[in-house]
């Protein structure tokens, strides 16, 4: 058939692609990179970014969904427009809620059926891991919510172009090999895919860092942060092979667990914003 190809050919298509800079999603990824775009430009304004958002229904539910939800809408008063909720939610907020858009689409994509549950389970860890990264950030250090927000929800963003291109050989791993082939280049390949991206070097080091171990309860980076957040999280990594992650996990302390429990409504707005 066509579509099969050799785990081996695979991983070089991969490479070629990596050392290229050819970093292919399907189509839907153009709203992220238009948002992008007009991001990047220093001397963009609340209109000019509202316009760019407004021109994508799905982007444009989501800005306005988070602006009401409980984590930021402290007066209870709603907006119901894309420039207002822009300004509620701020730039910073803007990238994490397109990612999220391009990577539920994709999940949609019939191609993507056969692994559908575990593309689910997987993007329920993002969001969990991106909450309370959210909150630690905000109760626990001077860093950017926004950014720790952004940071938990692509920090598994490899995962997801993969398997967007396992979908597309369906012969290149059986189901025992491609847990395997995830977890190996996941890494690799998420740091190139934000590169590509344009994602803040902040964000690309916290990624890199966030699995070395961090116990502590103040962190002190972004991948600390990360890192505590993963600990937290009670929606695993379907793709995580055993022995990757620690059978028993040093618990939290009872500071970091109150805080989180005080967060619960907050992180459940905000799962909601960027999740449905």
């Amino acid at each position: 058939m066509a579509n099969d190809v050799s785990p081996q050919r695979f991983l070089i298509q991969i490479a070629d692609d990596l050392s290229s800079g050819d970093i292919t999603f399907p189509t839907f990824l153009d709203a992220a990179m238009k948002i992008r775009t007009a991001l990047d430009n220093p001397m963009l304004t609340v209109d000019e970014l509202a316009r760019v958002i407004g021109a994508e229904p799905l982007v444009s539910a989501k800005v306005i969904r988070l602006a009401n939800s409980a984590a930021l809408n402290f007066s209870g008063n709603d907006v119901c427009d894309v420039r207002s909720a822009v300004i509620r939610v701020g730039f910073s907020a803007i990238r994490a809620l397109a990612i999220s858009v391009a990577i539920e689409q994709l999940m949609l994509d019939r191609e993507m059926a056969p692994y559908a549950s575990k593309a689910r389970r997987l993007w329920e860890h993002s969001l969990d891991v991106a909450t309370l990264s959210f909150v630690i950030a905000r109760k626990l250090t001077r860093f950017n919510p926004h950014e720790a927000m952004f940071a938990g929800l692509v920090h598994d963003v490899g995962y997801f172009y993969l398997l967007s291109r396992v979908a597309r050989h369906p012969g290149v791993a059986h189901e025992d090999d491609l847990s395997r082939l995830l977890s190996e280049w996941h890494a690799a390949v998420g740091h190139a895919v934000l590169g590509a991206l344009d994602a803040p070097d902040a964000i690309l080091d916290a990624i890199s860092g966030c699995e070395t171990a961090y116990e502590g309860d103040s962190p002190a980076t972004l991948a600390n942060v990360l890192h505590l957040a993963n600990r937290l999280s009670t929606h695993p990594n379907p793709f995580s092979r055993p022995g990757e992650t620690p059978a028993t996990q040093p618990a939290a302390s009872i500071a970091v667990a109150e805080i989180v429990a005080e967060s619960r409504d907050e992180r459940n707005s905000l799962m909601s914003a960027l999740g449905q």
